[in-house]
């Protein structure tokens, strides 16, 4: 069998087997499209799959700087530490894929690609994300979970089936990092959990002065603080129109939270009725609060009209106290709407989603992703990453190397976490999907979305034993307002 194999491989590459095998001068079509795409050392195998109507797929990878890597089967299936092996030693360089598949008993052989292997490593442990089902009016089974991206493991860190009835979804680590660590629950029993050094508290910010519980949160460098928005959240649909669902806020506030005391900065500039303020987060070194805001309508009525500005605001790390409020990106003028705007860690950029309206782009078809210089100022489209449809949920690896999205590109209809590199000048690579064991499939099978994916340096370690009794005891550490 073995010897088999060798003479197999070697008429493969040679680009005839007694005649039987046709070289084609196109590249292959493979699932996903890995061609062309920059990845990290060490990544999880680029597994993929010709298409369904081939029956054996060859390929042989060589790296510029040596190794070499055969692999033969149904689909395209790296081993882990082989895999890990090539692209570490290829590190700054380039893959060289051959691949031939066969068909009706017939192979073909199709023109090389190449794959690139950057310099600048990802050495998070992996990725978080929220998966959700199809589902509109419950809240079905959703859950958080994790993702080493260096393997093809999955665990996960909260379900819905702990928590009935509760949503489960919005979460932050601080710049990655899960030992402070937070997640929030819509619902009945709603409450904002947080975790820090292994100890955890259900917490509830709805005061005389506040309208409810926090939902998206931010931490502040130091841990000493966090920032949230408390919005009211509410869905409707279209009629007559390509959309489907919209999702908005009826109110939304900021406030800050002092985690030393769990006292609230609440302040009238940043809670007012006539404006929505949502999506904080600071800047890496602390001194400015980003956020959306934008002017109150009547909502679902007037939904199309609510746009989101991006601004500002100084902030003191001793006080909690914030400066005044400066315009950063006017969207609004330009009939435009910014959301979830995330610095990159290393203080370089700043990336946001720009649609027509609303604050929750993930279901805008005209979504993409926008890059702010934060040293010049200049801000322009993601021209390279962006697609026709969809892009939203973007966060930073914890060296800032590294950025990933969440996108609807590959179908229209499901949602994916995507991958991209940026480099000095802020030019960014062709983006890939999040590698899986056997590509076609985990996407085309599954009935799961995947949303608000971090990534986080470690594994996010979270006890799920008394989960229940906690949420449903409404055992809450109360927050209070400082004077």
């Amino acid at each position: 069998m073995k010897r088999w194999f060798v003479i197999l491989a070697a008429c493969l590459l040679a680009g005839a087997c007694s005649g039987s095998t046709t070289f084609e001068d196109l590249l292959p079509d493979i699932y996903p499209d890995y061609i062309g795409v920059t990845i990290p050392a060490g990544i999880a195998p680029m597994n993929f799959n010709l298409p369904e109507d081939y029956d054996r797929v060859f390929v042989r990878v060589r790296g510029s700087k040596g190794g070499e890597l055969k692999v033969r089967g149904r689909w395209a299936d790296f081993p882990v530490r082989k895999w890990h092996r090539l692209t570490e030693q290829n590190a700054g360089d380039t893959l060289y894929f051959t691949v031939a598949g066969r068909k009706d008993g017939k192979w073909t052989q199709w023109r090389d690609f190449i794959l690139y292997v950057s310099d600048a490593p990802l050495t998070d442990y992996g990725i978080i994300y929220r998966k959700i089902a199809p589902g509109y009016t419950t809240y079905s089974r959703i859950g958080l979970y994790q993702r080493d991206i260096h393997t093809f493991r999955e665990d996960p860190t909260i379900e819905s089936t702990l928590t009935p009835g509760q949503c489960v979804g919005c979460h932050t680590a601080n710049a990655t990092d899960p030992s402070q660590y937070m997640f929030h629950l819509r619902g009945k029993h709603g409450a904002t959990l947080i975790q820090q050094d292994g100890t955890r508290e259900w917490l509830t910010t709805k005061t005389d002065q506040t309208i409810g519980n926090v939902a998206y949160t931010y931490w502040h460098p130091s841990g000493q603080w966090f920032a949230g928005s408390i919005n009211p959240v509410r869905q409707c649909f279209w009629t007559g129109d390509q959309r489907t669902i919209e999702v908005f806020d009826l109110a939304s506030d900021v406030v800050v939270m002092d985690m030393r005391d769990h006292s609230l900065v609440v302040d009238p500039r940043f809670t007012t009725k006539d404006y929505l303020e949502t999506s904080p987060a600071f800047s890496p070194d602390g001194k400015t609060l980003y956020f959306c805001k934008a002017k109150a309508f009547d909502v679902p009525r007037q939904v199309d009209s609510v746009r989101y500005d991006l601004v500002c605001a100084p902030f003191d790390a001793e006080t909690g106290k914030l400066g005044n409020i400066e315009t950063v990106i006017p969207a609004s003028r330009e009939g435009h709407s910014v959301s979830f705007p995330r610095p990159s860690y290393d203080g370089r950029w700043l990336m946001y989603n720009l649609a027509d309206f609303s604050v929750f782009p993930i279901d805008h078809k005209e979504a993409d992703l926008w890059l702010l210089d934060l040293a010049s100022g200049e801000t322009r489209p993601l021209d390279e990453v962006n697609s026709p449809f969809s892009e939203s949920f973007h966060n930073w690896s914890s060296d800032s190397h590294w950025f990933l999205f969440c996108s609807r590109r590959d179908d229209g209809l499901y949602v994916q976490v995507y991958f991209s590199s940026i480099d000095a000048d802020g030019h960014c690579t062709k983006p890939f999907v999040l590698p899986q064991k056997n590509p076609r499939k985990y996407y085309h099978n599954t009935l799961y979305s995947f949303n608000v994916p971090d990534f986080t340096k470690a594994k996010v370690q979270f006890d799920t034993r008394g989960v229940y009794r906690e949420v449903f005891s409404d055992e809450r550490v109360q927050a209070s307002v400082k004077p």
